[in-house]
């Protein structure tokens, strides 16, 4: 299986450009993963006490 087959091409040097995500990115991805950890710990929590009550 080749690159083109998959429609990708190889870049060379020059062709590479650094992207800075900035810090927007950081804090929602932030944001984002202490919501999860906290509503999966709240259930958890919640399930832990239905069990031995």
């Amino acid at each position: 299986m080749n690159l083109e087959e998959l429609n990708l091409v190889e870049l060379n040097a020059q062709e590479v450009q650094e992207v800075e995500g900035g810090i927007l990115s950081l804090a929602l991805s932030i944001i984002a993963i202490t919501s999860a950890t906290y509503y999966g710990s709240k259930e958890v929590g919640k399930a832990i006490y239905l069990l031995t009550h």
